[in-house]
């Protein structure tokens, strides 16, 4: 399970693992501050609010607003011992879901994350990155002995995992009694910096065209990302700029994150005009967000206009009459 925040002092990727169809287990230093927990699941999408949040441990658990398929991991329910063989399931630095394998180096080991002594830590070679934080070390059963937690950057083959023993009572406990955590609040939350606007050559553009188009997508799209809207906001054309101010519009996407952008058509008008059809998903904070939404897939028919060598966003309406529909 992807995880992807955005949030108020920190943001970025990492994983969690189903233990029912709705409860998400990680570790706390992945949603913590967090003022949107979006959850991916190869084709399933959507969010979730933490209910059991344990700094001390670095343990969480997310349940997602609507349901998932997926396989349901268990905890062991025996400690490995050193030598067991484990795989680490994750998104290292924002990668696609990767498995990578190793043994158990060491037990009881004592480390601190994030500022926050842990001890009882399970020490393992298997490669693991930034990403791969909250996923699953499993053994040659399937079942969890504990979630991915650090990696030793001062040394080759080292990291550390929260073991079982730890974590499978502290998720019983918050299924049994959720304890809702308030999302953070903050002017200008940012999504994962891992992640940046990338878009292929666009189809139906000639090439120069489609050169520029794209870099004035992924500058708006980055712009809005990084909190650097005053960027984002250079990318509207004059028209759209004189029709509200950049204060205005900073405050309109202020809690946005977009990601996942893909062209779904576009046309050539002529040679400093052209109209490209974008799908993107976009999370925000719930006041922020249409009907309330935290998450979204958007379809919108970008108008786009080149003036002094550049391309400016000109104006949008809805691809096929339809702008948006609620992630889930």
């Amino acid at each position: 399970m992807r995880i992807e925040v955005l949030g108020c002092s920190k943001s970025g990727i990492g994983t969690g693992f189903l233990i029912s169809p709705t409860l998400i287990a990680t570790v706390d230093h992945v949603v913590t501050d967090s003022v949107v927990v979006s959850l991916i699941d190869g084709n399933q999408r959507t969010t979730g609010e933490v209910i059991g949040s344990d700094p001390t441990h670095d343990l969480a658990l997310v349940r997602a607003d609507s349901p998932l398929t997926g396989f349901h991991f268990r905890f062991a329910t025996q400690a490995p011992s050193v030598g067991d063989q484990v795989a680490a399931i994750g998104f290292p630095i924002g990668d696609p879901i990767t498995l990578t394998q190793g043994g158990i180096s060491g037990l009881d080991r004592s480390i601190t994350v994030e500022g926050q002594p842990q001890s009882g830590m399970i020490e393992t070679d298997a490669a693991v990155n930034p990403g791969n934080s909250g996923g699953p070390l499993i053994v040659r059963d399937g079942t969890v002995v504990g979630l991915v937690d650090a990696l030793r950057t001062d040394a080759n083959g080292i990291a550390y995992a929260v073991p079982a023993a730890q974590a499978a009572p502290a998720m019983t406990s918050w299924q049994r009694n959720p304890r809702a955590l308030r999302s953070a609040s903050c002017q200008d939350p940012t999504g994962p910096t891992q992640d940046t606007t990338t878009l292929p050559t666009i189809a139906g553009l000639d090439s120069d065209t489609s050169v520029g188009v794209t870099a004035a997508f992924s500058t708006y799209f980055d712009g809005i990302n990084s909190g650097n809207y005053a960027s984002a906001w250079n990318v509207l054309s004059p028209r759209l700029r004189h029709g509200q101010t950049s204060e205005g519009f900073a405050e309109g996407v202020s809690t946005s994150y977009d990601f996942d952008e893909t062209v779904l058509s576009a046309h050539q008008v002529d040679a400093t005009s052209a109209k490209v059809a974008l799908e993107f998903v976009s999370i925000q904070e719930a006041s922020k967000g249409p009907n309330g939404d935290t998450c979204d897939v958007w379809t919108l028919v970008y108008s786009m206009i080149e003036s002094g060598g550049s391309w400016y966003i000109d104006g949008t309406k809805p691809y096929r009459g339809t702008s948006h529909t609620a992630c889930g």
